[in-house]
C-alpha cells in the first residue's frame, strides 16, 4: 500500500476495530477510505504488482475479508467448544478451497476444523461460511472432502 507516510499504521490500527460484522463492512470502508484520504492524501492503493486500486474499493474489500474471517473463525470456535470436528461448508459454486480457481471445490463439503481453520475464506469478497454438523461422522482422521448430502 502506498500511504505516503503512516497509512499503513492507521489501517492495521483500524481494520481490526471496524470489522466487527459483515453489514457494517461496507459504512465502516467508507469511513475508513475518507479518513485515510484525508489524513494521508491517500487516494489510490498501489500493489506489488502495480495495479492501482481506489483507496475505497480497496476499503471495501479488505474489510469484508475481515469480517468473513472474524465471523468464519467465531463458528469453528463455537464446533471446538462443542467439541464438533468438522463442519459443512457453504461457498459460492465454483469457489476452490484455498483459491477461487482451486480445482478442489469447497460447496457442499465436510471439512475438519482445522482444515476450514486454514482456510476461513479462499480469496477477497469470498462467501464462504461454515455450518456446524455434529450428526457427520466425527472421525477426525477421515477423509474430509467428502461432498455433503
Amino acid at each position: 500500500m502506498h500511504a505516503g507516510g503512516g497509512g499503513g499504521v492507521a489501517v492495521r490500527h483500524d481494520l481490526p476495530l471496524l470489522t466487527a460484522d459483515r453489514a457494517g463492512a461496507t459504512t465502516a470502508a467508507r469511513s475508513l477510505a475518507d479518513r485515510l484520504a484525508a489524513a494521508y492524501r491517500l487516494d489510490r492503493v498501489v500493489y506489488r504488482n502495480g495495479a492501482r486500486m481506489p483507496v475505497r474499493a480497496w476499503a471495501e474489500a479488505a474489510l469484508a475479508a475481515r469480517s468473513a474471517v472474524a465471523h468464519n473463525t467465531g463458528t469453528l470456535n463455537t464446533a471446538r467448544e462443542y467439541g464438533i470436528h468438522q463442519v459443512e461448508v457453504s461457498d459460492g459454486h465454483d469457489c476452490g478451497w484455498n483459491s477461487h480457481p482451486d480445482p478442489d471445490k469447497a460447496t457442499r463439503t465436510l471439512r475438519t476444523v482445522e482444515e476450514a481453520a486454514d482456510w476461513p475464506i479462499s480469496h477477497p469478497r469470498c462467501a464462504r461460511t461454515f455450518g456446524l454438523s455434529p450428526d457427520a461422522s466425527d472421525a477426525p482422521g477421515e477423509d474430509s472432502a467428502v461432498t455433503a448430502p
